[in-house]
């Protein structure tokens, strides 16, 4: 079994800043050090001999607040934070949707009727009786809605549109028309 090491450089990201500046800003966001420490450290120690220590703070400073530099510190939390906290795989299903659905539905029709065997406890029998509805354990009482029936009549001659066509009209034919 191997062991995974820590990235020392954010994933997939391309960054201008040399290979001490990039060393740098990794160990100040790896180790929580301080700017200061990180940046005469690796990216500029020759900086550490320098009786300057007003110029040094200003150095450090300018190159922190640099975009570039912003952004490889941004990459580089993210890379450690999904190091670190990697997202659960999800399991890729080999049943279809549909039977997800009927298994989602059978586990709640039977939660629906678990709670309703103990409805003399429920701290809320309201929510019982709103589990038991979504479920459909009480669509028994309910009467089903016919859709509207459309008869036709057997013959043209007893289709009363055309009897009161008939009867209604003179007999005059408009022009156009044959």
């Amino acid at each position: 079994m191997s062991k995974a090491l820590i990235p020392l450089r954010p994933g997939g990201f391309v960054s201008s800043l040399s290979q001490p500046e990039q060393s740098a800003l990794s160990w100040f966001v790896l180790s929580g050090c301080t700017k200061k420490e990180a940046f005469l450290t690796f990216a500029r120690p020759d900086m550490l001999v320098s009786s300057a220590k007003a110029a040094i703070d200003d150095y450090i400073k300018q190159f922190f607040s640099q975009k570039a530099v912003k952004e490889y510190i941004e990459a580089y939390e993210d890379t450690l934070n999904a190091f670190l906290h990697p997202a659960p795989a999800k399991a890729q299903s080999s049943e279809s949707l549909e039977e997800r659905k009927a298994k989602a539905k059978t586990k709640l029709v039977e939660f629906a009727m678990s709670l309703a065997d103990d409805i003399e406890r429920a701290e809320d029998p309201e929510f019982v009786l709103k589990m038991a509805d979504k479920a459909g354990l009480l669509d028994s009482d309910e009467q089903i809605e016919e859709q509207p029936r459309r008869y036709l009549p057997q013959t043209c001659s007893d289709c009363a549109y055309r009897i009161f066509v008939e009867e209604n009209c003179d007999g005059t034919v408009i022009e156009g028309e044959t």
